[in-house]
Formats: C-alpha cells, sequence, structure tokens
C-alpha cells in the first residue's frame, strides 16, 4: 500500500533533486528525509507547509491521499472581470481553535469574478488564523464559503462551523464504522471534535467555494 513517504520519494523524484538537496531546501537534516521516505517516520505539519511552499504546484491532495495527479491541472476560465462581487470579510476564521466573530466593521473587502464561484449567494467572507488545515490552507487565506450547499454530498467537503466557542473551519469526515462524524483538521497535530446534525452547540454555516492566498507580499 502506497503511504505518503513513498509520494514524498515521487516527488523528490520528479524534480531530479537528491535527499541532501530537499533537505536543505525545507531546512530539514537529510536523515529526516530518508525516514520519511521508507515510511519509518511521519513528517509533521511544518514539514508539510514548507513542502507545499516550496513546490506551489504540488497538488497537496495528491500528497496527503494519493488521489489526483501529483501537480495541479491549470484550468482555462473564461472570466468575465466586469461582472464582480465586492463582498465584506466579515472576520476571522479558525484554522485551529475556534474563534468569535462579528466586529461592526469588516476587516476588509475582496472583488472576485461571478465566474470565479462554483456555489450560489449568500457568501461569507473570512481571513484564517491558525495553522490547523495545513497545508492545504495556511494563515492569513482569504476563504468565501456559500451558505448554499443544497444538494450536495458533504462528505470530504471543508466546511464552516458556528460552535460554542466560535467559528472554525474543518473538514467533515464520516466514520462509519464507528458511526461518528467529525469535524477533521487536516494538520494531525489538532484533535477532530465529533459532529452530530442535530447538536446545537455545532452549526454548519457554509461550504468552502475558494480560497485566496497573497505571495510575495511582506518586506
Amino acid at each position: 500500500m502506497e503511504r505518503i513517504g513513498h509520494r514524498i520519494k515521487k516527488l523528490r523524484n520528479s524534480v531530479k533533486i537528491s535527499q541532501v538537496e530537499l533537505a536543505r531546501r525545507l531546512s530539514v537534516t537529510q536523515s529526516s528525509i530518508s525516514r520519511y521516505e521508507s515510511c519509518t517516520g511521519e513528517p509533521d505539519a511544518a514539514f508539510f507547509t514548507s513542502l507545499s511552499k516550496e513546490f506551489p504546484e504540488l497538488n497537496v491532495n495528491w500528497l496527503l491521499t494519493g488521489e489526483g495527479p501529483m501537480y495541479q491541472e491549470l484550468v482555462s476560465y473564461d472570466l468575465d472581470l466586469s461582472d464582480t462581487l465586492r463582498l465584506p470579510v466579515v472576520a476571522e476564521i479558525a484554522g485551529g481553535e475556534p474563534l468569535e466573530v462579528y466586529d461592526a466593521e469588516p476587516l476588509g473587502w475582496v472583488e472576485v469574478p461571478r465566474s470565479l464561484l462554483g456555489y450560489k449567494p449568500p457568501y461569507f467572507v473570512f481571513r484564517v488564523r491558525g495553522e490547523s488545515m495545513e497545508p492545504l490552507i495556511l494563515e492569513g487565506d482569504i476563504v468565501i464559503c456559500s451558505r448554499c450547499w443544497e444538494g450536495v454530498n458533504l462528505q470530504g467537503r471543508i466546511m464552516a462551523f458556528r460552535t460554542c466557542d466560535g467559528i472554525t473551519l474543518k473538514k467533515l469526515v464520516d466514520d462509519h464504522q464507528r458511526r461518528i462524524t467529525w469535524l477533521m483538521p487536516l494538520n494531525n497535530e489538532f484533535t477532530p471534535r465529533p459532529f452530530v446534525e442535530d447538536d446545537a452547540d455545532v452549526e454548519i454555516i457554509g461550504i468552502l467555494d475558494i480560497a485566496i492566498r497573497s505571495f510575495n507580499r511582506r518586506q
């Protein structure tokens, strides 16, 4: 059975670099790369984050699950830039422990072409704070979540939830064997939380539509 370590080796071989060179780029030891590739050690979230930053074209879903191509496929969009939505960034959403929300003033605004949005309005726009969804979603990313998910199979979808502690972004995962549904972080350093559909303390408030990430903005 192929494991994450095997896919790390495939990635390294695809770019034709040695374990020493990969270790240098990611600021880890060569012995760590060797352990990961031989599946005698498990990479931590910081390693995955560094890997996704070093190879921004990497399909993180392939790395974590083995599904899809190794590299992200470029999709051609016929964008009508004259037809856009200007949306307020209403609050920060936790990629970590839940955060309280809703200041009187928005944190900012984003303007996006309607053709980029796959789900229908209304929308919530949040700025991510925390590391629980790394390496797929990073702190500082802007996420647009639709409040319209009727007819969508939510298994494996990344959703926004309101809990008694605040709001959070997590993957909804069904554990059929245990008959439990979990709010699942992608970073294994964080703890999953059980979800019951009629639980008054946990409510789905949106389905992730698109994430926006800025590059090369820091001095």
